[in-house]
């Protein structure tokens, strides 16, 4: 142990080290060391960890990368100390220019800490956090506006910050309350919508499957319900409506809409407002009032409450479902004119989630378009995508140019298969010539389209794989079962694997690195992961390279370059390794491919079924 320290302090995470690690691993005491390095390091002098957006300190990610981990009885008291040290310690020992929710501590809960299980117990935890924010309204003013910023909290925060919510927000200004539900106002639920058509009904008609993820609500519901408390019969205003009248709360009324803060603002001392003061439809409506009474009451109300949508549930009867979507339409463009991106948000979502009973051929295109108006981008996707599948109309075929032709044909036999690399194997040992059954299809519509299909994708090959277009998914532990099909393979262009878990898998590059040597002529290696939105790009990147990224562009070209430089790094290690007359040399950068994530269900669509034996 004492010989690894002191190698460790002189020569740094590098080769030196993992030489000796991989030496002498049965006689380390791995996770002591990992503990001793990342309270030496990460909870030391603050100029030393607060670098270059890294997460944790090069020391304790290359411990990671060679088998260190946590003791498990050790987890939870690492856990409350680093809480303590950097969240409950003087506003500079944070990052971010002060922001609460500090790296080190979401690290921990990524190895499996947990704040329930901390040795002074959670709800002394929550007391010394009560506590610490009443020492100052800077304090207080970080702790909660940093976390309205935010929108992706890591679910292990939930059982430390839910009960600082729920006991400490009486205590917070109005002010600042208003200023967390005005910046968790902004932030939406993460929706991805498929191509693949899934959705299928009788009629033929396709729906597109839609992917959600919901964002914390926490902060901002336990806000709106304090809020409520203060200012109910206190601080209201009345909005008359056909004849009727509808209280609302000013304070969350300013919080939930820009349009109603600055209306208010501007009229400090009225207490009453005419509808016409505030909001002129754009056509003559007998449901104004109904409309205008779900949008107050949206604003007085925690998002998530199911109790508001009761009323728009899609029914039986056409007629009766049209008419809710009427009503759903009314209440889009009065969010988008109120400013409230929220409640935009929400009713789009409403009605992409029961889009089979709401959207239909004959409504897409009308539904598609208020969308665009009142910039409700999902909605105007989903429709787009099932207009796209459904109804696009063009012209026919044959009266096409020539070279519009040429270029369909070639656009379709484009279209990639995803072939399981074991599904070679077989299991008679025979390859056979073939073509993939959608090329099969094509070549027997014209002569036109078999003579450029012959051309342009080739004669039948073996197994019906053309390395020019097909991706091969290829596990790390795959092995070729014959010579002929690891010669085969090294044709590949494209490839693709399971992404690793970069949280656990501490040495993915070992089974990357035999996923190019096995497909040498590959030019893209695909990592196949959920990916539901542009954030879950950024949080790979986060956990995989040890840095934070800005913007999605950077996060995808810092992945690319830190696989690089990992697999560069492996091939030095093991020729490190070699007697020198053995040695070759090293690889260039140019010999690596392209390096990507991909969304799992968008490439599993491409998934070969059968091909055509020839």
């Amino acid at each position: 142990m004492d010989e690894f320290r002191e190698l460790f302090l002189r020569h740094g995470p590098g080769h030196v080290v993992a030489s000796f690690i991989q030496r002498e691993q049965r006689r380390l005491d791995l996770g002591s060391l990992l503990e001793e390095t990342f309270r030496r390091i990460d909870l030391g002098p603050r100029d030393l960890v607060c670098r270059q957006g890294a997460y944790v300190s090069p020391e304790v990610e290359f411990l990671l990368r060679h088998g260190a981990f946590f003791h498990p009885e050790r987890e939870d008291i690492l856990l409350e100390d680093t809480y303590r040290h950097i969240e409950l310690g003087p506003l500079e020992f944070k990052r971010r220019a002060g922001a609460c929710l500090s790296p080190e501590v979401e690290f921990l809960l990524i190895q499996g800490a947990s704040f329930q299980d901390v040795p002074c117990g959670l709800s002394q935890l929550v007391e010394n956090t009560k506590a610490y924010l009443r020492q100052s309204g800077q304090n207080q003013g970080n702790f909660f506006l940093q976390q309205a910023v935010q929108n992706n909290i890591h679910n292990g925060w939930r059982s430390l910050l839910g009960k600082v919510y729920n006991s400490h927000l009486e205590s917070v200004d109005s002010e600042i309350l208003c200023h967390i539900v005005r910046l968790t106002s902004t932030h939406q639920d993460e929706i991805k919508i498929y191509t693949t058509q899934t959705q299928v009904r009788k009629d033929g008609i396709l729906w597109p499957p839609v992917a959600l993820r919901r964002k914390d609500d926490s902060l901002i519901n336990a806000s709106i319900v304090e809020l409520r408390g203060r200012s109910s019969g206190v601080d209201e205003v009345t909005i008359r409506v056909q004849g009727k009248e509808i209280k609302a709360l000013r304070p969350l009324l300013q919080a939930r809409s820009s349009y109603f803060k600055k209306f208010i603002d501007d009229n400090p001392k009225k207490t009453s407002f005419d509808i016409d003061e505030l909001y002129k439809p754009l056509f003559d409506t007998g449901g104004l009032y109904k409309t205008i009474r779900f949008v107050l009451l949206y604003a007085q109300s925690e998002p998530r409450d199911v109790t508001l949508w009761s009323g728009f549930r899609h029914c039986g009867s056409r007629q009766t479902t049209e008419r809710t979507l009427d009503e759903l339409v009314d209440i889009l463009y009065a969010a988008s004119a109120f400013e409230m991106a929220d409640l935009l948000g929400a009713v789009a979502q409403h009605i992409v989630k029961h889009g089979v009973s709401f959207i239909y051929s004959k409504n897409a295109q009308e539904i598609k378009d208020i969308a665009k108006e009142v910039n409700a981008s999902i909605l105007e996707r989903y429709c787009d995508t099932f207009i796209a599948t459904n109804l696009r109309t063009f012209t026919l075929f044959p009266s096409l140019p020539v070279e519009l032709r040429m270029n369909i044909w070639r656009q379709m036999a484009s279209q990639p298969q995803l072939v399981l690399a074991p599904s070679l194997d077989g299991n008679s040992g025979i390859r056979k010539l073939g073509t993939p059954s959608h090329i099969a299809r094509i070549l027997k519509v014209c002569r036109e389209s078999n003579a450029e299909i012959q051309q342009f994708w080739g004669r039948p090959s073996l197994d019906g794989i053309n390395f020019k277009f097909d991706i091969i998914w290829l596990h790390s532990r795959y092995v070729p079962q014959s010579m002929d099909i690891e010669s085969s393979l090294k044709g590949a262009r494209y490839c693709a694997t399971p992404a690793p878990d970069p949280s656990l898998d501490s040495e993915w590059e070992l089974g990357v690195d035999k996923i190019i040597k096995c497909c040498p002529h590959v030019e893209v290696l695909y990592l196949a992961t959920t990916i539901v939105s542009h954030n879950d790009e950024i949080e790979y990147c986060r956990k995989f390279i040890n840095r934070e990224p800005r913007t999605i562009v950077e996060a995808r070209r810092w992945i690319e370059e830190s696989a690089h430089q990992r697999i560069r790094e492996l091939r030095r290690d093991l020729q490190l390794e070699l007697p020198k007359e053995l040695r070759e040399e090293l690889p260039d950068c140019s010999t690596l491919p392209r390096i990507m994530l991909i969304d799992e269900k968008e490439i599993m669509r491409y998934i070969r079924v059968d091909f055509a034996v020839r």
